[in-house]
């Protein structure tokens, strides 16, 4: 067969050493599709402690959008009448506790060096904790509509004693904490590129022993070729349908290959005949959806007029 001719061809190639993996590109739907479909969007009024702060980061994430080549939103000038305009209140909490930790010293020596004598003695510590929460809402300019409307939080714990470890400062860490909660909110609002890789199953339960030899070329196979790694597991398919391992393999091959209702399709397939693989599985058809949604969308962007003069 033309298949395991691949499979032995390929077996036959030498090369560094890397996992048996697929390798995927594709554009993730942003979070909140209604709001990503906006043509422009702008930063409103932030209040709150550290609130113009987290607005200065958000609006550095999204002037940054299109780096990756995918269309987008774009970003303008909130006094230009942006279609959708992002405002939010921040609060900060910063809360410290004293206490104390017990220590201990050598206090006597015997002629060898060896402590014979120790004595324990406290030191001064303290731990403490930064929660920032940020209430976030994007109100669409005519309907008044708010396609994005969430609350993002982060929760901060550092410790150190008088002998050890180091006080961070408040407003660092807190702006830290906004550039994390930035970065999610581009994710919300804008489709993203991502290259990623993800393993192949290699179980090879219920497959008949020739087969079985085959499946474990078609695995190696991903190193070097996988396309034809891909023709393989659907001609070990072919043969013994159903096999959870092969249905996964094609799944995420189908993932690749960015046909995406038949990775979904396996995927759900998979999760009945490879129980165990419940988290891969779930994680596949989490991806996929968004994939599916991510294309639609940016074919969305890409048939609209550009939008120019940003005020930027």
């Amino acid at each position: 067969m033309r298949w395991a001719a691949i499979v032995l061809a390929g077996l036959a190639i030498t090369g560094t050493a890397r996992a048996e993996v697929l390798h995927v590109a594709g554009v993730f739907g942003a979070n909140a599709r209604a709001a990503s479909l906006l043509p422009t969007i702008g930063i409103g009024p932030f209040d709150g402690a550290y609130g113009g702060t987290l607005a200065d980061a958000i609006e550095r994430r999204l002037s940054k959008l299109g780096a990756d080549g995918v269309p987008h939103a774009v970003l303008v000038p909130a006094g230009l009448r942006p279609d959708g305009l992002l405002s939010g209140h921040t609060g900060v909490e910063v809360a410290s506790n004293d206490y104390t930790e017990s220590r201990e010293r050598c206090v006597e020596k015997n002629k060898d060096g060896k402590c014979v004598a120790k004595q324990r003695y406290q030191v001064r510590c303290t731990n403490r904790t930064i929660d920032i929460r940020a209430d976030l809402v994007l109100r669409e300019a005519r309907s008044g509509e708010k396609p994005y409307d969430t609350t993002k939080t982060r929760h901060d714990f550092s410790s150190w004693c008088e002998d050890s470890g180091i006080a961070t400062d408040v407003g660092f860490t807190v702006r830290s904490m906004a550039d994390s909660i930035a970065q999610e909110v581009r994710l919300d609002l804008a489709p993203h590129a991502e290259d990623y890789k993800v393993r192949v199953r290699e179980e090879r339960d219920g497959l008949p022993p020739d087969i079985a030899k085959q499946f474990k070329a078609a695995v190696h196979l991903t190193k070097s070729d996988e396309h034809a790694a891909c023709d393989a597991f659907a001609a070990i398919d072919k043969a013994v349908p159903d096999q959870g391992s092969t249905t996964f393999n094609l799944a995420l091959c189908a993932e690749a290959a960015g046909r995406y209702a038949e990775a979904a399709d396996r995927y759900t397939r998979a999760r009945l005949f490879a129980p165990d693989a419940g988290s891969a599985v779930s994680k596949g058809l989490e991806r996929v959806a968004s994939l599916a949604a991510g294309r639609d969308d940016v074919a969305i962007m890409r048939a609209r007029p550009p939008v120019r003069g940003t005020g930027f």
